[in-house]
């Protein structure tokens, strides 16, 4: 197996086992001195704080597969350089408290160590998150094709 199927391997693993909310597969893949955390600003709260002890990210983890249901989600690209692999996601996501559904796409930027998931640093839609987890209110950007014209005016 090359080094690039290897790191693809773990990555898929990973995803597979948070597509069934199986925490302890999840936690498997990982480097004992892993970090994780979501890009965004202190208005996500503590879905964007970094996590990096095990009982961190385990909670961590604990709290997204409850919360969002992202078995729907695919791999549409990876992309791997040495020890750093960068995944792109596309498909629909479900906030769980409240069924809601969205497609959105995600980037994921993991780097291994020894053949173990080290670091995952995730790039979502924060506007989406924050409206779906009822953060901020829902736009109500009309994108109509009228409305696109003022905006090019």
């Amino acid at each position: 197996m090359t080094e690039r199927s290897m790191l693809e391997t773990r990555v898929r693993a990973l995803y597979s086992a948070r597509n069934v909310n199986d925490l302890d597969t999840m936690m498997a893949q990982l480097d004992p001195d892993f970090s994780f955390r979501i890009v965004g600003n202190a208005r996500l709260g503590t879905m964007a704080l970094a996590v990096n002890t095990p009982e961190t990210v385990r909670s961590s983890f604990e709290a997204l597969v409850q919360n969002w249901d992202l078995s729907e989600m695919e791999m549409v690209g990876a992309y791997a350089d040495g020890d750093t692999i960068v995944v792109h996601r596309a498909g629909v996501v479900c906030f769980v408290p409240s069924q809601t559904r969205e497609r959105t796409e995600i980037i994921d930027k993991f780097t291994f160590r020894n053949g173990r998931i080290v670091d995952l640093t995730e790039f979502v839609d924060t506007l989406f998150v924050a409206e779906t987890m009822g953060l901020l209110g829902r736009s109500g950007v009309d994108y109509s094709p009228s409305t696109l014209d003022r905006m090019s005016l």
